[in-house]
């Protein structure tokens, strides 16, 4: 597939797996727009378009944001959901705001993005689950869940919307050594 010229959107790209995505696309002469909750761009590269501030947790901010990025950038082709959140708490000791945070980042704004990109008229959907999903792990019980309910969501979508031509795949790595992998106890 050639994809020179084409643009993709790249959530939490500013660290971890989804830097290492976005700078991947952008090499492979992909325009690339990174959603991040930091104002920060860190080191990303300046040819990459940085929309830095977006709260994925809040629907205020989830809604429309991919045409209102688009309108500078160009109609999105792919759409890779990567932006994620956990939190170091046992199943027991997990406060009830800090679940709601996780479902809103890890799934809701997935689905919402997902459907916005499709109306949009992107064509490939890109959604990174975990291996966490399949294995579990200690203290991450909200992480795990939500990227278990991400693949079901995903086969779904990709029933649904396969008829369009819009393909929606997961991939699910393993431990990496990114900051979120702090937080979990593969054991």
């Amino acid at each position: 597939m050639n994809l020179n010229g084409k643009v993709a959107v790249v959530t939490g790209g500013r660290r971890g797996i989804g830097r290492a995505l976005a700078l991947a696309l952008r090499d492979a002469g992909v325009k690339v727009v990174v959603v991040a909750k930091s104002a920060d761009r860190n080191d990303l590269p300046n040819d990459i378009v940085y929309a830095g501030g977006i709260d994925l947790s809040l629907s205020s901010d989830r809604e429309n944001l991919l045409d209102l990025l688009m309108r500078d950038s160009g109609e999105p082709n792919i759409l890779i959901n990567n932006a994620a959140i956990s939190h170091p708490y046992s199943a027991l000791d997990s406060p009830a705001d800090e679940w709601g945070k996780i479902v809103e980042v890890n799934l809701t704004a997935v689905f919402d993005l997902s459907c916005q990109a499709v109306r949009l008229g992107c064509k490939r959907i890109i959604n990174i689950a975990s291996i966490s999903a399949f294995n579990g792990a200690r203290n991450i019980v909200g992480y795990a869940t939500t990227k278990h309910a991400m693949i079901g969501m995903t086969k779904c979508l990709s029933n649904e919307w396969g008829s369009l031509g819009v393909t929606v795949n997961n991939i699910a790595p393993g431990f990496i050594q990114t900051d979120m992998l702090q937080l979990a106890d593969p054991n």
